[in-house]
């Protein structure tokens, strides 16, 4: 019996010796540079259970899974295409089992490098419709960001936040808009610089027919940002649709009165625009344009009025049939747009055309001088937006 257990003991022994061998064999071959055998080699290093959970075993895996992932020819000939997922698994599990902490220098000098690796490929996965996979990558890297003590990862544009944005649309790439909110909301509560993500939110509250908690969420990122012009519209167009425009204009009322504020104006002036009380919206949009003379669309709005106040005017007088009457309705008309043409003009000069938005709101307000210049005649300013607008087209 004795001899028995002597032997068995000899074969446990054995077999480890020959499992620790692997993994210097991996290391070995990682010297030299034949990534094939090193990953054949770590391969069975981590498929025997006497290595499976050797910290050296998870740090060599991370070593030789980040070469494989780095080596330009792994990369064509498909050595391994999950490469960086296996490298960073290798490091963090390396750092879960290194109790005497003998490769923790090591692992952390190199694990920021997996972060990138991951962050990339899960940009690639979702690029092809993975979405799977590029939250797995995601999550992965969510797991290697606190270990980046150098920052290294922040200088690549690689920040939880930025990762959490990310999972959000991938979330709603898949169609899982109950993960997408998990991850708008841990974007909420780290407070992102990023108005967008209370309107994603809101946008999702909407498509669940909770328009209360649509317009809290507004309301919560407007207090943050409360020049943002996406949100404020948002508001506004979500008081109108919940028929709550008069305590959306008592709110501002208050709000004006504490602090007078251009945008507090403008948004009052877009919500009387919307009830179509045309003169307090004129008079809201004067103020807000008073304060700050280069507000885009306070301009844009401002002048929109008046050149449809003008153009009803024109058509309506299409039906007179004197010429005294005529000219004297004319008259009438060729003053609202003459009082349109300085506030849209100042419109397309402050329009910095630097999103969809604007861009779209800079050919909009080229169609409608185009429009007023033939009206007053004006041919010289008349031919240039004209020649603008086929520039645009092209």
């Amino acid at each position: 019996m004795k001899v028995k257990i002597a032997l068995l003991s000899m074969l446990v022994s054995l077999s480890i010796s020959a499992q620790n061998f692997n993994i210097q064999s991996a290391s070995n071959a990682l010297t030299h540079k034949d990534l094939p055998e090193a990953k054949k080699m770590i391969d069975l290093a981590a498929a025997n259970e006497s290595t499976s959970n050797n910290p050296k075993m998870w740090y060599y895996q991370g070593k030789v899974y980040l070469e494989i992932y780095d080596d330009s020819l792994s990369r064509v000939t498909g050595l391994d295409p999950d490469a960086i997922e296996k490298s960073a698994l290798g490091f963090l599990n390396c750092l879960k089992t290194d109790t005497k902490e003998a490769y923790k220098e090591e692992c952390m000098k190199l694990i920021w490098q997996t972060g990138v690796g991951l962050f990339n490929q899960a940009v690639q996965s979702y690029s092809k419709g993975n979405t799977e996979k590029a939250n797995k990558l995601y999550l992965l890297t969510l797991d290697v960001l606190p270990l980046d003590k150098d920052n290294n990862l922040k200088r690549n544009n690689i920040t939880t936040e930025i990762v959490y944005k990310n999972l959000y649309f991938n979330s709603m790439k898949g169609n899982n808009t109950a993960q997408a909110k998990v991850y708008l909301q841990k974007l909420i509560d780290m407070k992102f610089n990023d108005p967008k993500i209370y309107l994603y939110m809101s946008r999702i509250h909407q498509e669940e027919k909770d328009t209360t908690k649509a317009l809290e969420i507004i309301s919560k990122g407007r207090s943050l940002f409360d020049d943002n012009t996406s949100l404020m519209n948002e508001e506004i167009r979500l008081y109108l649709l919940t028929g709550r425009t008069n305590e959306l204009i008592s709110k501002l009322d208050a709000s004006i009165e504490s602090n007078p504020d251009e945008n507090l104006y403008f948004t009052r002036g877009s919500i009387y625009e919307g009830k179509k009380d045309y003169d307090k919206a004129i008079t809201d949009y004067k103020k807000a344009i008073e304060l700050n003379p280069d507000l885009l669309y306070a301009n844009y709005n401002l002048g929109a009025i008046y050149f449809n106040q003008g153009a009803e005017k024109a058509n309506a007088a299409n039906s007179i049939k004197t010429n005294d009457e005529f000219e004297k309705a004319k008259k009438v008309f060729d003053e609202k747009f003459k009082s349109a043409e300085p506030f849209l003009e100042k419109a397309l000069e402050n329009n910095q055309k630097k999103t969809e938005d604007d861009q779209s709101l800079y050919k909009s307000t080229l169609q409608i001088l185009k429009q007023l210049y033939a009206r007053l005649n004006e041919t010289e300013k008349y031919n240039k937006a004209k020649a603008e607008l086929e520039t645009l087209a092209k």
